[in-house]
């Protein structure tokens, strides 16, 4: 990477990151209450649920990789550290997808009683995982194949003259 220049690639996973993050404060599940004049709407927290606590985890991962990205020129310290963003990204992205399955369990209520949703957080958690996977993807494209040691090593000299 040339001095000066800015990696859109790990700002996209940063940002893909922080979006995440924003969206399990947010609030994933809500849950309905009835009562004589309406109803009352109660919304929880992803970390409500095991899965939005494992999103979040992921969400600072990639928002924390994504930022090392940009700032460390390294060519084999920003191969390892793309696939690390792709890997924080994907754990985003999937205990998202599983805590939108989640919603009555993370409430935690007779569903006789209440009705329970998915709050608009879990969708802004999950367009920050596919956001980050997406730009995450394209810095392990953009950085090349993470080199075994097998792949660097070299013949000795008087091997190559016989």
């Amino acid at each position: 990477m040339k001095a000066g220049k800015i990696s859109y690639t790990g700002v996209g996973v940063a940002a893909g990151g922080a979006i995440g993050f924003l969206g399990v404060a947010v609030g994933w599940f809500s849950y309905s209450v009835p009562f004589a004049g309406g109803t009352a709407t109660v919304s929880l927290s992803g970390t409500a649920d095991w899965t939005g606590t494992a999103a979040l985890i992921g969400a600072i991962g990639a928002f924390a990789f994504g930022g090392a990205f940009l700032l460390l020129n390294d060519a084999k310290l920003r191969r390892t550290l793309s696939v690390l963003m792709a890997a924080s990204a994907a754990f985003l992205l999937v205990m998202s997808l599983f805590g939108s399955t989640r919603a009555s369990d993370a409430v935690g209520v007779p569903a006789v009683l209440f009705s329970s949703a998915l709050d608009k957080g879990l969708a802004l958690s999950f367009a920050g995982g596919v956001l980050a996977l997406v730009a995450a993807l394209l810095a392990t494209r953009e950085t090349g194949a993470p080199e075994t040691e097998s792949m660097s090593a070299s013949a000795p000299a008087e091997a190559v003259e016989a």
